[in-house]
């Protein structure tokens, strides 16, 4: 990254520079719709940049000397306010290479929790809304992302990887490819995380063991098993006992020990994730080793926990209540 940096500012001769360079060249803040308000880009309710903390992570960290790591904090500060209670991907800068078409973004978060991304859906349109490649990025080794921070993030879109190949001269624009509703919920890209027959065997097991109850709506944890790269993974059913079709945009998962200490306490934002009326689904979720307070664990003594669910108008969200107090947790 360092050089990319070098090669966008190398040429200016002052930070004024800069900041024209950056409002002529502004791209569009894509919201995943985490707050639940339709159309959040219209929404007046913002945040200043600045008073979001920026975060280098990773290769950012990593590579970036002092000199850089301040530009690039004047970069962040000099975006446009972020919708209150929204998860923005503000691109700042764009590159062709030799291996693809890079975007350089922020991840901005303005709510009060901290949020970790499975894999993102992101595209590549041009200016008459053409797509040109589709690529679902895996975000989870980079951890969560903390409330009321930001942090850069790149997405690399490899030539191999485009469906058609534009002229060279045709802008690029980086754009959120949401899921479609109508697709069947037995989709494995739906039921992330799980194989079609792993899907079918959990399907089956919540049916057996806990069926859904008319009138009531829960979550509850079906098994937590080691994920990747010492990660964890917890399967988790989704049940609609009402006459209408449910929506789920968040999920915090807690795990203790058999001791009740914390392992880890993470929370998940879902796109689209709807459960049809009297029936379930179920879900898996991971979480790396990077979001646990406690490696080498014992997965036959530990327990994941969901909080109760809070219901609201447009879709149903889930409220992480106080750790000392676990009235209400569905096991």
């Amino acid at each position: 990254m360092s050089w990319l940096l070098e090669n966008w500012f190398g040429s200016k001769e002052s930070l004024e520079q800069v900041r024209e360079d950056i409002h002529e060249h502004l791209h569009k803040e894509l919201y995943l719709g985490v707050s639940g308000i339709d159309q959040p880009e219209q929404s007046a309710n913002r945040v200043e940049s600045k008073e979001l903390f920026l975060l280098m992570n990773g290769p950012w960290d990593q590579q970036l000397d002092d000199a850089e790591q301040e530009l690039l904090q004047y970069v962040h500060d000099e975006l446009p306010p972020v919708v209150r209670d929204e998860l923005g991907i503000f691109p700042f800068y764009t590159q062709v290479t030799n291996e693809g078409y890079l975007v350089l973004t922020f991840i901005r978060n303005s709510t009060d929790r901290s949020i970790l991304l499975q894999k993102l859906p992101l595209m590549l349109v041009t200016a008459d809304g053409e797509v040109v490649a589709n690529k679902s990025f895996d975000l989870m080794a980079t951890g969560p992302i903390g409330d009321m921070s930001s942090r850069p993030v790149e997405f690399l879109f490899r030539w191999d990887e485009f469906s058609q190949m534009p002229d060279k001269e045709i802008p690029l624009t980086l754009a959120y490819h949401k899921t479609q509703a109508n697709k069947a919920e037995d989709n494995q890209e739906l039921n992330m995380g799980l194989s079609v027959s792993e899907n079918e065997h959990y399907m089956k097991k919540a049916a057996e063991e806990t069926p859904v109850k008319e009138g009531e709506v829960d979550l509850q944890v079906l098994e937590i098993k080691t994920g990747e790269d010492n990660g964890l993974k917890v399967v988790v059913v989704f049940r609609n006992g009402l006459e209408k079709r449910l929506e789920f945009t968040e999920v915090p998962i807690i795990v203790h020990d058999k001791a009740g200490q914390t392992v880890a306490r993470v929370h998940y934002t879902l796109q689209n994730m709807k459960v049809e009326a009297n029936s379930h689904r179920v879900w898996a979720f991971d979480i790396p080793a990077s979001s646990m307070k406690q490696q080498e664990v014992e997965i036959a003594d530990l327990t994941a926990y969901i909080p109760e669910a809070q219901p609201r108008k447009k879709a149903a969200t889930f409220v992480a209540p106080d750790l000392d107090d676990n009235k209400g947790l569905l096991q």
